[in-house]
């Protein structure tokens, strides 16, 4: 796990970085229009990580040619208590909830398994746009937490197999100063299966729920006398 101490420098470190960097006509032109949160998500992943990579002992996880993958479980692994924790960096806009994608579920199982990790941190950055006096002020929020500690704010998808964020619980949970109970590394397994039976249970009656929907059209479709191609709906070109 990342100390007490590194904890509170990375959280430091990015808030002072993107108090500056959002002063900036750069980021201000990347501000405006619309879906403003897909915009700013790359561009503060890229510069967020670049800032870590030039304070802390970071490492990235790469493939067998010892090349950086490009879906790994941590944007980048920070050194901290004598080993590299995955640290995943996620930004958008304040007040924006949804349920974005963290990391596979599986993958984070099997590598606390192995005993490759024993955390999964999200470094959060929202932004904040207000307008005052026909001024925009854009103020960033900084969270960072360990995942394993706010399991009840996550949810899984079985069907592309990831671990998403319940924003809009978690956001309210977190800054009205609610925080998780201390469990051990055995606990938030057990939860995070539990996460995975919830997602497979899930999955399996949508399914049935579209294969009943596809039977009973197959049935209205066998029940017609004659068929005739129609291709008015389609959009051919």
């Amino acid at each position: 796990m990342i100390s007490s101490r590194d904890l509170a420098s990375i959280e430091s470190l990015t808030r002072d970085f993107w108090e500056k960097k959002v002063a900036t006509k750069e980021f201000h032109d990347l501000f405006r229009g619309k879906e403003i949160g897909h915009r700013i998500a790359d561009y503060v992943d890229e510069n967020t990580t670049a800032m870590l990579e030039k304070s802390f002992d970071v490492l990235h996880e790469v493939d067998g040619r010892g090349k950086k993958r490009s879906r790994s479980m941590g944007d980048v692994w920070v050194k901290s208590n004598g080993i590299y924790n995955p640290v995943n960096v996620k930004a958008g806009e304040a007040g924006m909830n949804g349920q974005p994608n963290m990391v596979s579920l599986t993958k984070l199982i099997e590598a606390i398994l192995h005993e490759q990790v024993d955390s999964y941190y999200l470094l959060i950055v929202k932004m904040d746009r207000v307008e005052i006096n026909a001024k925009v002020v854009i103020t960033p929020r900084v969270y960072l937490v360990d995942m394993l500690d706010y399991l009840d704010y996550i949810t899984f998808d079985s069907g592309p197999g990831q671990a998403m964020l319940k924003e809009r619980q978690f956001y309210e949970a977190y800054n009205a100063g609610k925080r998780p109970p201390s469990l051990s590394l055995a606990q938030k397994l057990s939860k995070m299966i539990d996460l995975y039976e919830d997602g497979n249970r899930r999955l399996f009656e949508n399914r049935e729920k579209k294969l009943d929907r596809i039977r009973a059209k197959v049935r209205l479709y066998s029940q017609r006398g004659s068929h005739k191609v129609d291709q008015s709906g389609m959009k051919l070109g």
